[in-house]
């Protein structure tokens, strides 16, 4: 999956939010903060996100991180 597949997945899902996407092999890493979304918005979207891109990339391991402050959120994902 290239860095460019990553970001326009995310732009689908999170389509305000600021991300960072780094793939190397067939590890990818993804940063995005944002505003506007409630806790259960937000983990709906990352379950979806993250659900897909390991069918894609075929792998089964995940670190999720997740920060919330109002509405301002941080997100750190690994899939790996």
């Amino acid at each position: 999956m290239s860095k460019a597949d990553v970001e326009k997945k995310l732009r689908s899902i999170f389509k305000d939010a600021q991300f960072e996407v780094q793939v190397d092999g067939k590890g990818i890493k993804v940063a995005i903060d944002g505003v506007g979304e409630t806790p259960g918005e937000l983990f709906t979207k990352i379950g979806g996100f993250v659900e897909s891109i390991m069918k894609v990339a075929g792998t089964k391991d995940v670190d999720v991180i997740v920060s919330m402050q109002g509405s301002a959120f941080g997100v750190e994902i690994e899939v790996y």
